[in-house]
This record gives C-alpha cells, sequence and structure tokens, in this order.
C-alpha cells in the first residue's frame, strides 16, 4: 500500500512538472530547406561553422551571410543546396570560397541574388558540374560585389532565367558556357570576363527555353571580354551595346552573332575577332560608336556579315579597311563619307568611328531702343535666354550652346538671331514640347527690360531631293503669359496666330543735369559798399518803441510772476517741514 502512495505522489509530482514547463520545451524544431557545408539550418541551429569563418541564416529575410566562410563539404549536390520556395539572398563578408571535387558549388531552386562588400570564389571539377546551377524560372543577380567561377567540367553560371551584373566585378570560366541563361543584362560600370573551352560552345549562350521568350543580351557602360570556340557573345533574340567596351573572340567561327537585331550605340568601342563575319539575322544598326572588326580567316573573308545602317543623326566619321592583300585604305578619303557608310562590310579587317550628328536651330527677334530720359540711349548688349525645354533642365546641356545676343547704339529698332547648337539628340530633347525665350535681365542702370515671354514650337519633317531624303525643321513662335492654375502656373498663348519674330523693348531713362547757366550768377553778391553805415545805428538812449518791444516787455512780465509763484511754493514747503519736525 505504500509503495502504491508512493507511485501516485511521484506521478502527481511528474504530472505537475510537466504543466509547469514552458510549451516551448514541446515545440518541433523548424528545418529549413537550406544547406551549407553538408549541414541544414535550423531553427536551432542558424549558424554553420564553414573552416575558419561562418555561415549564418537568417529566416526573416531569407539572407544567408557568408563570413570567411570556407566551404568543402555537400551533402547531395552543391556547397549552398537551396530548395527554399521564395528569394535567397547570399550576402558576403570577407574572402569565402567553395571549393569542391565533383559537386556543384551552389544549387537553387528559386531566385538568387549574391552582393555584399566581400567576395566569393567558387571551384568545381567534375563533368558536368557548374558553378551555380539555379532552376524553376530562377534568375541569379549579382550586384556590388565580387564573384569568381571556375567549372572545368561544366557551366560557370546557369539559369533557367535571367542573369545580371549590377557594378560587379565577374570572372566566369567554364567548359561549355560561361553563362547559359534565357536573358543576359551588364550594367552599370561591371567588369565582367567569360570563357568556354569546349569545341561548338559559347562564352554566353542566351537563348530561349521551353516554350520561354527571351534570348536577349543588354551590355550599358560595363567593360566585358568573351572568349570561346564558337561566338564569345551568342544571343538567340536582340543584342545590344550601350556605351560599353566589349571584346568578342571566336577561335573557329563569328566573334559575335544576334538572330535578331544587333544595336550599337552611346560611343560604345566593340573588338570583334573571328574567323567568319560577325553580325545578325535582323537589322544591324549603329549609332554612336567605334568598332574594329578582324578577320583571321586565311581566306578572303570579310569581317562583318552584312553592311550595317548608321542612324539618321549620325555620320561616319573614320573608316580605314585592311583588304585581302593587306594594303591600308582610308575609306572616306578614297570615296568620301557617303559612299564609303556602304562599304564596311567589304573588307577582312575594318575600323570605322561614328558620331552624332550637330545640328543648327535659329530663330529671329528684333531689339527696340527707345529714348525715355533727356539722353539718348548708349551702346548696350543685351542677351536672350531660354527655359521650360521639352526634357529636363536647360543647365543639364552642357554640350548645347546657347547664343542670343544683340549689341545696340541709340534709339532704333535691331535684328538678332537666336541660336541653338550642339547633338542632334540633344537638340531635339530641348525643342520637341516646345521652350520659352525671354530676356536676360542684367541689371544696368538707366535700363528697363522687357517683361515679354515666347514660347516656340519646332516640327521635322522630311524633304526628297534627287532621290535622296534630309530632314527639314520648321517653328512657330507664340506670345505668352504665365497663368496660374490649380496645378500650378503654367505659360499659355495671349493668341492662336503665330508671329514672325519676338520682339523685346527696352527704354533708357537717363536724365540730363541741370546745366552749368542755371547757376546764380557769382557777380551779384551785395556790394562792400551797400554794408549799413556804422553813423546811421540808433542812439543807445533813443531805441523806437515798436510792438516787437512791447512783446519783450510782456514776456518779461511772465517771468516775474513765474518766478513769485516759485518762491511761494518753496516756502510752503519749509512750513511742511517744519510742522513735520513737531
Amino acid at each position: 500500500m505504500n509503495k502504491t502512495r508512493k507511485l501516485m505522489g511521484f506521478a502527481a509530482a511528474l504530472a505537475f512538472a510537466m504543466v509547469m514547463l514552458p510549451a516551448a520545451a514541446f515545440a518541433d524544431t523548424t528545418q529549413y530547406d537550406l544547406f551549407v557545408n553538408g549541414e541544414q539550418f535550423t531553427s536551432e541551429k542558424l549558424t554553420i561553422e564553414c573552416g575558419e569563418g561562418t555561415a549564418t541564416y537568417d529566416p526573416a529575410t531569407h539572407t544567408l551571410t557568408l563570413d570567411n566562410a570556407s566551404i568543402t563539404n555537400a551533402i547531395d549536390y552543391g556547397g549552398i543546396h537551396s530548395n527554399l520556395t521564395g528569394d535567397l539572398t547570399i550576402a558576403l563578408q570577407g574572402n569565402n570560397s567553395i571549393t569542391l571535387d565533383d559537386n556543384m558549388g551552389i544549387m537553387a531552386a528559386g531566385n538568387i541574388e549574391i552582393t555584399g562588400p566581400g567576395n566569393l570564389a567558387i571551384n568545381v571539377t567534375g563533368e558536368n558540374k557548374d558553378g551555380i546551377s539555379v532552376a524553376g524560372n530562377g534568375n541569379v543577380s549579382v550586384r556590388e560585389t565580387s564573384l569568381a567561377v571556375n567549372a572545368p567540367g561544366g557551366i560557370g553560371i546557369a539559369s533557367d532565367g535571367t542573369v545580371s551584373f549590377d557594378n560587379a566585378q565577374v570572372t566566369s570560366a567554364a567548359l561549355h558556357a560561361g553563362i547559359d541563361a534565357i536573358n543576359l543584362i551588364i550594367e552599370n560600370g561591371s567588369v565582367v570576363d567569360i570563357s568556354a573551352t569546349e569545341d561548338g560552345r559559347n562564352a554566353a549562350f542566351i537563348s530561349p527555353r521551353d516554350g520561354a521568350t527571351g534570348g536577349n543580351i543588354r551590355i550599358s557602360n560595363s567593360n566585358v571580354m568573351a572568349k570561346s570556340v564558337f561566338p564569345g557573345l551568342f544571343a538567340d533574340g536582340n543584342l545590344a551595346v550601350n556605351g560599353a567596351s566589349v571584346q568578342s573572340t571566336s577561335a573557329a567561327n563569328s566573334a559575335l552573332w544576334a538572330s535578331g537585331d544587333l544595336t550599337i550605340s552611346g560611343n560604345a568601342h566593340v573588338t570583334l575577332d573571328g574567323k567568319y563575319p560577325s553580325g545578325c539575322n535582323g537589322n544591324f544598326t549603329v549609332y554612336a560608336a567605334e568598332i574594329d572588326a578582324k578577320n583571321t580567316n586565311v581566306e578572303n573573308i570579310p569581317a562583318i556579315s552584312d553592311n550595317p545602317t548608321i542612324g539618321n543623326d549620325f555620320d561616319l566619321t573614320c573608316a580605314v579597311a585592311v583588304d585581302s592583300e593587306g594594303a591600308t585604305i582610308n575609306l572616306i578619303e578614297h570615296d568620301g563619307a557617303e559612299q564609303a557608310r556602304g562599304f564596311l562590310h567589304l573588307y577582312k579587317n575594318i575600323h570605322f568611328v561614328t558620331g552624332e550628328k550637330s545640328a543648327t536651330y535659329s530663330f529671329p527677334f528684333t531689339k527696340v531702343v527707345k529714348k525715355g530720359g533727356d539722353i539718348a540711349p548708349k551702346p548696350q548688349e543685351f542677351e536672350l535666354e531660354i527655359s521650360n525645354v521639352g526634357v529636363g533642365q536647360i543647365e543639364d546641356y552642357t554640350d548645347v550652346t546657347v547664343t542670343a545676343t544683340v549689341t545696340t547704339n541709340g534709339a532704333g529698332e535691331y535684328e538678332g538671331l537666336l541660336t541653338i547648337q550642339g547633338p542632334k539628340s540633344q537638340i531635339r530633347d530641348i525643342t520637341c514640347e516646345g521652350f520659352c525665350v525671354r530676356e536676360k535681365n542684367t541689371g544696368v542702370a538707366n535700363w528697363t527690360y522687357s517683361d515679354a515671354v515666347y514660347q516656340i514650337f519646332c516640327n521635322e519633317y522630311e524633304i526628297a531631293t534627287d532621290g535622296q531624303s534630309a530632314i527639314q525643321f520648321s517653328y512657330d513662335i507664340f506670345p505668352v503669359q504665365l497663368v496660374e492654375t490649380d496645378n500650378g502656373a503654367f505659360y499659355e498663348k495671349t493668341q492662336d496666330t503665330p508671329v514672325a519674330s519676338m520682339t523685346f523693348e527696352n527704354v533708357y531713362t537717363e536724365k540730363a543735369a541741370p546745366a552749368a547757366n542755371d547757376k546764380p550768377a557769382t557777380d551779384n553778391k551785395p556790394g562792400a559798399n551797400t554794408k549799413p553805415a556804422a553813423n546811421n545805428k540808433p542812439a543807445a538812449g533813443n531805441i523806437p518803441q515798436t510792438s516787437d518791444n512791447s512783446a519783450l516787455a510782456i514776456e518779461f512780465a511772465v517771468l516775474l510772476m513765474a518766478a513769485g509763484a516759485l518762491t511761494i511754493a518753496i516756502a510752503a514747503k519749509k512750513m511742511r517741514k517744519r510742522r513735520d519736525v513737531r
């Protein structure tokens, strides 16, 4: 019986203790679908040791931070293996590395972004083992960091989505492709070096798959080097290079190729080196650029597949070719700039430069000077200024020159021209939605300045002459005034009919100083002999009794009365003091 009681007491105590334990003690440990260095992250283990560094996961932000991590192990595929359904950010601190034999560097089921002030080096070996592989239409973004990938048996960076480099330093060397993705974007000062060594492969193979759209390469304001056996850069869609430096090399094929359109602009510098012509199946258009294309084939094969179209606002400024016999030809000097535009695709080596055309728009104005004072208007320089331009502010256009001055000399009318000169595209941006013109008030004394404001609208149109087209422009000038509305102040026309010229009126208002002969004559001063004679003064005892003397007597009497009153007041005060003493 006692034993039974003891057991019952123990059970009761155990039950009480279980009730008192916190609920968290019974909670299940959360396991995250993220593995690093052969270990899985859980709610109880958010930091994994990686050599002398660490890998830390923040499930709230889906951020994996590598801090001097050295990853050398893998459970399944990948030193970093993510099956997370959301995005994964890999933040780099210090020097980090993934080094594996016969395995992948990073495997992910969704989007990944690699960023941070540190760097990451991935070295993996093994047949078909990729440095980074992202499935499920996942994108790979490398932003403001440094990444180096070496995958001699596979692909450097493979993605079923878009690979983008934003202000990043990236090297990707592999067997089949440095980058294999649906789209490729390289921008904002990135420096990218990609290569592939397998026969028939590309440093960048960009093509849509599984019915997805894409196949486009866009490179802007960056430095790119691509080298492979087949085209270093291959786009199954369009390829655009804007303001970048691109070197693309092929050991056995075209240096660069696009199945769609090829566009080079923004003063890009493109160097092409291959054994077959570079180009595209679509439209090859060059704006502002420098292109140096070379064909290394022993056969006499041109460096460019088809003649590029040079944009309407651009000119061919340099074109030097090397023919099959090694002779150098200056095409512009030999054939003229217009003819040379049609010969760029005929030579094994061609180096040509295009630049934006300059445009000049001029608009008449009349300066009216009037005399508003006593003096004729002096010579004066007047200047106009423009504002409310179509795109941005006029101060943004440092390559554009605006001149609108006229020097006057006296009253009258003076004709002048407002001239806007600069790159044609910038001139178009300034004038595309109209712009305002007013006189600049420089504050010169004696001048009033005009408060007239005009708005000018420009129109471009194409005319055909002798079988060739040329762009002309026309304009309309309207006087305007500033009108306050619920949405702010805007200039509105004061009339519906345009004027032929702008008119600005100024008035010179200086007054003449008084003439010298208007001053009092100096010889009209009283003579010395006109002073009263000494013997004409009244005698001391014979002062005449005048009304002024009577007034003096009255004032003297008033003073005597005031003195008497003051004496009485003082006496009364002394008497009060004596009473106070008693």
